[in-house]
């Protein structure tokens, strides 16, 4: 017997669309995308909007998320001690390398950058944050797929394989390759696989269970943070260390050398 609510199921699975389409959707879009015939939708939409999780533009007849879900968000994070635990450490770490710096968490499948502090530089990389990404994707969400079980990991790299630039891993034994040389050296390094000319740096937070419950990454243009690497990568490494200590770990099996 079914254990959850195929109405409440349809309209998690709507709301979710938004996460990689344009601000505004349609019905007919939305429909399709469901699987689910207008009126359906149309009933989905009127039970959100009564709510605020989802807003209807009156002039394009189309449909975007509401603000309740910004509330939500800003309560998740509010919540979440290991955003405000990190956040001096951050901070530190901007200061010393310049260049951008983010705090990676998994959530479910996916990854998510829950924090990001911008480089102070003109020309700078930039990310979005609380978007939703393959945790085989960028540096830091390789380092949390890295620490998880291989079972796990078969499971996530049962997905078709996005590709990025032509530098992107694209077969699952490469990437099974580089997540056991992450555990090795205890670190990540990688230019050019998600976006060319960019170049990035993570690492892992233990907690005192010895789980990794996050990654923070150091990301910014290759021609800047290749001729610094060593430096960025002692500062990274220090930074996790220090988090993992006050965070209760003790194993020296795992910890970042």
């Amino acid at each position: 017997m079914d254990q959850y609510l195929s109405s409440v199921r349809n309209g998690c699975k709507l709301l979710k669309i938004f996460l990689d389409s344009p601000q505004e959707i349609g019905v007919t879009e939305l429909s399709k995308k469901l699987q689910l015939s207008k009126g359906a939708v149309h009933k989905l939409l009127m039970t959100l909007e009564s709510e605020g999780f989802i807003r209807k533009n009156e002039k394009t007849k189309q449909y975007t998320l509401g603000y309740t879900l910004l509330e939500l968000g800003n309560k998740v994070l509010q919540n979440h001690d290991i955003v405000d635990f990190s956040n001096p450490y951050l901070h530190r770490l901007l200061a010393r390398t310049q260049e951008l710096v983010v705090l990676c968490l998994q959530d479910a499948k996916d990854a998510i950058y829950v924090s990001k502090l911008d480089s102070p530089h003109p020309i700078r990389f930039t990310i979005g944050t609380y978007r939703r990404f393959p945790l085989y994707s960028t540096s830091a969400s390789r380092v949390l797929l890295a620490y998880r079980s291989a079972a796990f990991q078969d499971e996530i790299l049962q997905q078709e394989i996005k590709t990025y630039t032509p530098h992107s891993f694209t077969t699952v034994e490469e990437i099974k390759q580089n997540l056991r040389l992450i555990r090795e050296r205890g670190y990540e390094f990688s230019s050019n696989r998600r976006n060319e000319g960019v170049t990035g740096m993570a690492a892992p937070i233990f907690d005192s269970t010895g789980e990794v419950v996050a990654s923070v990454g150091v990301i910014g243009p290759s021609d800047r943070v290749l001729p610094q690497q060593k430096m960025i990568l002692e500062e990274l490494l220090q930074t996790v260390q220090e988090m993992s200590t006050e965070l209760g770990y003790r194993n020296q099996a795992d910890k970042p050398v």
